[in-house]
């Protein structure tokens, strides 16, 4: 049995056949649905790898996993019936026994789209908001996409069969399905340790030379929110004990350093880089308070890894990050001033800190792997019987 996985993630090809990717998707990701099948086809974009160091890099290729390149589909095709590479997705959806579209895609619609023509049993991964994602995306082509997209999203959703949501209300809320569903985050911890309270405990308990405030996430997404952060730290930074501002992710730096001179940050941020995905933990064990200011987010995977090391977090209250953090502890996206405040009395009252701290761990404890396996799992066997049924109706 040959399943498709149909998403517009950027993969990297190296000269000698290896698959990379910047984000997510090492090779352990496709071992959930080879499972359940003989062989998993990925069709998303496919770039060479370039000059790029693949020790920074996830490796998405292994046993049993093939990629199918597409062109990029995003453009002005993107708003007719037969966007750019449709066909693609048209002719590897019929070799398909099964399809798993990941959404918010546009080739997870074109993929959703072919398997109701082909009347290929399919399944939906719903993972974000396609209207906020586009109407924050950072330009106007974005936010006249933005109600395009959300109607693309809202079809492909409400008659799926089965469709597994990353949220426990907000994306259920917001795309609908009358088919069968479940609730199972894409984020899974396999390393809890419940020494981290008490680490946590001592960090916050002995006064440091340095409060260090964090932050992770992509520095050229323009829904992360960093212009946020840096104004409320900017505005407070006297107010503040003595602080640095670690930032973790991919992109370039140069496009922030003019805001950052410019409000007076210099001396108090630093740039992380990126790392392999034990040492974002290890990363995490020094950070005292976790911001997420997002203007947008599905649920948030850089939001529970901080809550899993203990860290006190201050989010904004979109997506699914008020289902992770209390009401205290958001702000409405984009307000400078609510955040400054929430961080002057967070940088200054420890034992808040570490109240915060058991908080994050207890709902981290719903993240555990052992937990979310058996939820998806079911959820491909289900889907898997009904790939199985339809063939005996076909003979």
């Amino acid at each position: 049995m040959n399943w498709l996985f149909a998403h517009d993630n950027r993969f990297l090809e190296a000269s000698d056949g290896q698959v990379y990717s910047e984000v997510a998707f090492s090779y352990s990701n496709w071992e959930r649905y080879v499972a359940h099948v003989d062989h998993l086809t990925v069709i998303a974009r496919m770039e060479p790898l370039g000059d790029l160091d693949t020790k920074l890099l996830n490796l998405s290729s292994g046993e049993n996993v093939a990629f199918e390149g597409m062109p990029n589909p995003y453009g002005i095709r993107a708003f007719t019936p037969l966007p750019r590479g449709y066909k693609t997705v048209l002719a590897t959806v019929e070799k398909a026994d099964g399809v798993i579209a990941r959404l918010p895609s546009e080739i997870g619609y074109m993929a959703v789209k072919a398997a109701r023509k082909t009347n290929t049993p399919y399944c939906i991964e719903v993972v974000g908001d396609a209207y906020n994602a586009m109407a924050t995306y950072g330009d106007w082509k974005g936010k006249l996409y933005a109600p395009f997209a959300e109607r693309k999203m809202r079809r492909s959703i409400s008659n799926a069969n089965h469709t597994l949501y990353i949220t426990d209300r907000h994306l259920q809320e917001r795309y609908p399905t009358s088919g069968q569903s479940v609730s199972c985050s894409n984020v899974e911890l396999s390393n809890l340790e419940i020494e981290t309270i008490e680490r946590r405990r001592e960090r916050n308990e002995k006064p440091a030379e340095k409060l260090i405030i964090g932050m992770n996430g992509s520095l050229s997404s323009p829904y992360k929110g960093f212009e946020t952060a840096f104004q409320a730290l900017a505005s407070v930074k006297s107010e503040l004990p003595p602080f640095e501002f670690r930032i973790l992710g991919r992109g370039s730096k140069e496009d922030w350093l003019g805001v950052i001179e410019q409000l007076g940050l210099t001396e108090h941020v630093v740039f992380s880089g990126t790392l392999p995905h034990q040492g974002v933990y290890e990363w995490l064990d020094d950070i005292d308070i976790f911001l997420m200011p997002s203007k947008t987010e599905g649920q948030g995977r850089a939001l529970i890894e901080a809550l899993s090391r203990g860290c006190s977090c201050l989010g904004s209250n979109v997506g699914g990050i008020p289902e992770l953090i209390t009401k205290e502890q958001l702000h409405e996206p984009s307000d400078t001033a609510e955040l400054a405040n929430k961080l002057v009395k967070l940088a200054t009252n420890p034992k808040q800190r570490q109240r915060y701290a058991r908080l994050a761990f207890e709902r981290a404890v719903t993240f555990q792997s052992e937990r979310l396996q058996e939820i998806r799992q079911q959820f491909f066997q289900d889907f898997k019987r009904t790939i199985h049924n339809k063939r005996n109706e076909e003979l």
